[in-house]
């Protein structure tokens, strides 16, 4: 009976040795679980982070190179700008009245001739002429371009032009858009009229009125207008105001 008893008491001892010992196991895997999945938290969170700094860095980069080129394009326009002003300065040494300044056009207009300098009748017999005295200033830079033609000429067509639309003035040193911005009617004697010595850019086209007359008229048409773009030394030349190419009526001829 004894013996019988130990074996039961020695059985049971190890039936419950086995489940402290599974018991054990149990909570030690649970540990180990619990402390892998802290560890893989822990181990995406860094993941995360070393994303966000991956992220950050492109970020950065992509806003450095944004900031160089920008750096570069303003670098190259302003050396076109100075290549230009230079090439207006030099032109300069060598200007007296009569000298060929390029060409002027009107868009939606048939206005399309060659520009000299100064507004006699020598000039306004082979083209337009851009008025040399009373402060009144070459194409592109500070100060009124004032520019005129005969009416039974060159600028018969000089009714045609419209509020918005563009007159070029293309020269050696520059091609510069103005836009029109009014058009009115005055007396040859209201010179205040004519914005010369003024130290705004602009361009003025004036001829006499009514158009195509023949005889004397005291009356005069003036077309002003305010250039596209500009900065401190005057209008800016197409190629470095952003502005789409005008359709040249004479390309499209």
């Amino acid at each position: 009976m004894k013996r019988k008893y130990a074996r039961r008491l020695v059985a049971l001892c190890i039936a419950v040795m086995l489940a402290v010992t599974f018991a054990a196991a149990a909570v030690v895997q649970t540990l180990q679980l619990r402390d892998a999945h802290a560890e893989q938290q822990q181990l995406a969170g860094q993941i995360a982070a070393l994303q966000q700094q991956v992220t950050d860095l492109q970020a950065q980069l992509t806003a450095e190179q944004a900031a160089r080129a920008a750096l570069e394009a303003t670098a190259s326009t302003q050396a076109a700008r100075e290549e230009q002003l230079t090439k207006l300065a030099d032109f300069r040494t060598t200007l007296a009245d009569g000298t060929e300044l390029g060409r002027v056009w009107v868009e939606d207009t048939v206005i399309d001739c060659t520009m000299y300098w100064g507004d006699t009748g020598s000039q306004f017999a082979k083209g337009a002429g851009v008025h040399s005295a009373d402060g009144c200033v070459l194409p592109g830079e500070n100060g009124t371009v004032f520019v005129g033609a005969h009416t039974d000429t060159f600028f018969n067509d000089l009714g045609s032009a419209q509020i918005g639309g563009l007159i070029h003035l293309e020269t050696p040193w520059g091609n510069f858009s103005y836009r029109v911005t009014e058009t009115k009617v005055i007396d040859q004697t209201e010179i205040d009229q004519c914005r010369w010595g003024a130290t705004e850019p602009s361009c003025i086209l004036y001829t006499c009125y009514p158009f195509g007359s023949t005889w004397h008229t005291n009356l005069r048409y003036l077309v002003y207008a305010d250039p596209v773009a500009s900065d401190e030394a005057g209008a800016l030349p197409d190629d470095l105001t952003g502005v789409a190419a005008p359709q040249d009526p004479a390309a499209a001829g």
